[in-house]
């Protein structure tokens, strides 16, 4: 019995089944759906408010596929936007090619071939006053200020069954994709675009292959685009990834650094739009020769995402070579021939932090952070550590530095960027292990900056250099019309001679020395600046020497000229001093000494004068003194000039200083001596000329005894 009953059931179904296909045959054969083609177009037009135009003919098919093909048809604009200025047509489609299984419609499944699309145009507008071609689509507000209107929850469909939606693939080709944004003036085409697609299921992966040619008006610039992934989209968790991403660019245009530019993308994005999150995994970017490696999640919701970046080694030099960027010519020609980066970053849209910073530049590397707090201020923070860096390497070779200019020339060429430094909002510390630039070596150097309104400090600048330390701050205050500057610095316990030596490749001046120096200024430019320059300065060295000029050697040239003997032998151009000390007063440029003090074991000076900045003038006297007399520096005794003052006249211009000695203190000398002789001299004779009357009244007076006597004994 119950057999009889399935084969019942059965047979029903069967008679059902090709009863179904029996009407549908009838209906592909006595139906011409072309017929419906003004309904269709009705509905639309009721729907949407524009006007749907189908060209071509409608087909229906039926076994084993049920499938629908569609001619030339085309979509367009609202007619409000077209009263606007936008074009006519918001989408056109030459051959749209259906087809779906008619069996597993009675299941609730739909399986569907290949959907293929031939000659799509998609006109996507933004018209001068800023509404677009699809906002009506989206239910926007329309002219009279009604929206479009959703069924009301009361009136909507009660949901049936659920529908399994299985699709063969998707075939677009000879597509092209048009962004026309009348308002900015950009204009983007996707031209020649095809795109292919695996099966089609829901949570299933998708193959995906795109090629197209992509033309953007501004900047100007073209490029073949292929675009390779694997697409999983499963829309009831709302979550979508893209694998094995690959995207191949070819960029032209004359906006471009070098043309034409390949660039080659791949990687892996997800993203879980009911977490609102999505992530960036394996990213890597290849052009111009770099490798760029990335990581990043990202949160929707307020678009804040982080991750890190790591630039593979690459040459700076070959980059530049790439670019058709000729650079300097370089001290050192091994230099900018490597470079390599690593970063964590942390960005909003007002903001960016970049910690973890690891930069190394050929034997220097860089760590740190550096943050942008707002973009709209511009305002950057920065903790920067450099470990050890020659700058002297980088700088042009010494045989192609160009003489230097007048003063004059220089200074009216240089300005201070007022309104750049009226802008700024920074601070930050920089510290740097090692560091030598003018061939002088410093080390463990701090350089803190702040600058906001129109204030800029430097403070603490600090380093230790040659035995010694050095700590100073600046500031500088752009507020107003005329910069303000003051410079406040101290070098203690410095040993300059060997400071000089590297800079200057000569030790003019030696010894430890302490100097300081508390200045002010006004002016944008050199010129202004010197002119203004007010303040005070002292300075002390201690056993040093001043090379070039050896006081006592010229003392005892001119002296021994005066006295008509040979020049002594020559001696070491230098002046030793045990201790040098003095203090200046800067007025308007112009640096007042009164009490230059220097001592050693021959000579004590004393000097006063003034140097004229601003002019580039000196006018100052040394007072020598002899205080040894024994031959020391230069041979000749000076035992007569002992205890004198010897004025050293040192006048003329920053480039050409003249040396003159005061003889008229060696004169009086030579005459005090001349007089001194012939004083000792007459002394003498006179002395002399006594000494004979007393031995001559003497004798007189012993023969007159011895005459007296013997007249005794006769």
């Amino acid at each position: 019995m119950t057999g009889k009953i399935v084969k019942t059931i059965g047979l029903g179904l069967a008679l059902a089944a090709g009863l179904l296909l029996l009407i549908a045959a009838a209906i592909v054969l006595l139906v011409d759906p072309n017929d419906f083609r003004d309904d269709i177009t009705e509905a639309v037009q009721a729907a949407t408010g524009r006007e749907l135009v189908i060209e071509g003919d409608l087909e229906l098919s039926l076994f084993p596929w049920l499938g629908l093909s569609l001619g030339e048809a085309r979509l367009g604009n609202a007619p409000s936007f077209v009263k606007a200025g936008g074009d006519k047509d918001f989408a056109r489609v030459a051959k749209v090619d259906i087809r779906a299984k008619l069996l597993p419609l009675l299941q609730q499944r739909l399986v569907m071939k290949t959907v293929h699309l031939r000659g799509m145009r998609v006109n996507l507008q933004r018209a001068a006053d800023g509404r677009n071609n699809w906002d009506d689509l989206l239910g926007a507000p329309q002219d009279d200020g009604t929206r479009a209107q959703a069924p009301r929850e009361s009136e909507a469909p009660s949901p049936g069954p659920s529908l399994v939606l299985a699709i063969g693939g998707l075939d677009i080709s000879d597509a092209q994709l048009v962004w026309d944004d009348r308002q900015a003036g950009q204009r983007i085409e996707l031209k020649r675009l095809s795109l292919q697609t695996g099966p089609i299921a829901p949570g299933s992966p998708m193959d995906i292959k795109l090629d197209a040619q992509l033309t953007v008006a501004q900047p100007a610039l073209q490029t073949p685009l292929a675009l390779r992934g694997r697409v999983t989209a499963h829309l009831p968790a709302q979550t979508f990834r893209l694998d094995n991403l690959d995207l191949a660019l070819e960029l032209q245009g004359a906006a471009l650094p070098v043309s034409p530019l390949a660039l080659h993308l791949t990687g892996n994005m997800s993203a879980d739009l009911a977490s609102q999150q999505a992530q960036i995994s394996q990213l890597q970017l290849q052009a111009l020769g770099l490798t760029l490696d990335a990581r990043a999640r990202v949160q929707l919701a307020d678009s804040q995402a982080g991750g890190n970046v790591s630039l593979a080694s690459f040459s700076p030099r070959e980059l530049a070579s790439r670019l058709g960027i000729a650079l300097p010519e370089t001290a050192d020609k091994n230099v900018l021939n490597q470079a390599s980066a690593n970063l964590v970053f942390t960005v909003s849209p007002d903001a960016i932090q970049l910690s973890d910073i690891e930069l190394r530049v050929d034997d220097s590397q860089l760590n740190g952070v550096l943050v942008v707090e707002d973009f709209s201020r511009q305002a950057l923070r920065f903790d920067l550590a450099l470990d050890d860096i020659d700058a002297d390497r980088y700088l042009p070779p010494a045989s192609t530095i160009p003489p230097p200019e007048p003063a004059a020339a220089t200074a009216a060429g240089v300005q201070l960027p007022l309104d750049l430094l009226r802008g700024l909002d920074i601070k930050g510390d920089l510290r740097l292990g090692k560091l030598k630039v003018a061939k002088a070596r410093v080390t463990d150097v701090r350089l803190g900056l702040s600058a906001r309104r129109g204030v800029v400090r430097l403070s603490p600048l600090q380093a230790k250099l040659y035995q010694g330390n050095f700590r100073g701050n600046v500031f500088l205050d752009v507020r107003g019309k005329t910069p303000k500057i003051s410079v406040d610095e101290k070098l203690q316990s410095v040993h300059v001679g060997p400071l000089l030596q590297d800079i200057l490749g000569k030790d003019n001046v030696s010894g430890v020395a302490d100097i300081s120096a508390n200045v002010t200024a006004a002016g944008a430019n050199p010129d202004d600046v010197i002119q203004s320059l007010n303040g005070t300065a002292r300075f002390s060295f201690v056993d040093g020497a001043v090379k070039g000029v050896n006081l006592g050697q010229l003392i005892r040239d001119a002296y021994a000229k005066l006295k008509k003997q040979p020049a002594p032998p020559k001696a070491v151009k230098q002046t030793d001093f045990a201790e040098l000390s003095g203090s200046v007063s800067i007025r308007n440029g112009v640096v007042h000494n009164q009490d230059l003090r220097a001592s050693s074991p021959a000579l004590r000076v004393a000097g006063k004068g003034k140097v004229d900045l601003p002019r580039q003038r000196i006018d100052y006297l040394l007072n020598t003194s002899i205080v040894e007399t024994d031959q020391g520096q230069g041979g000749l005794d000076l035992s007569e000039l002992k205890a004198l003052t010897i004025p050293i006249k040192i006048t003329g211009s920053f480039e050409n200083p003249k040396l003159k000695l005061d003889l008229a203190p060696l004169l009086k000398a030579k005459a005090k001596t001349r007089l001194q002789k012939e004083k000792a001299r007459v002394k003498s004779k006179a002395k002399q000329k006594l000494e004979k009357k007393k031995d001559e009244a003497r004798k007189k007076l012993e023969d007159k005894l011895q005459n007296k006597l013997k007249g005794l004994f006769r």
